[in-house]
């Protein structure tokens, strides 16, 4: 799993995470989400951090998965997004 993460990092990560530890990485591989399907692609919703830095890095890293057209064995495009977090109006 360490390998995986290792490749991915220097794949898709922005630049400041070329020399992060498994130990930095693990967060974003742990994030909770969605997985939804169609005939055409597999959309992969990550909910976003509590971490305005991270969130922005995670953006990064969608847009980079998401910019590199990675398809599935059965030719479906994979997709990375960010959920939208619903926040209350208070007044």
């Amino acid at each position: 799993m360490a390998n995986l993460a290792m490749w991915t990092r220097d794949q898709y990560f922005p630049d400041i995470y070329s020399a992060a530890t498994w130990e930095r990485l693990a967060p974003f591989f742990r994030l909770p989400g969605m997985i939804t399907s169609s005939q055409q692609n597999v959309t992969v919703s990550l909910r976003p951090f509590n971490d305005r830095q991270l969130n922005h890095d995670l953006i990064s890293l969608c847009h980079r998965v998401n910019s590199s057209s990675l398809h599935l064995p059965d030719g479906r495009s994979l997709l990375f997004t960010v959920q939208e977090v619903a926040r209350p109006i208070l007044d």
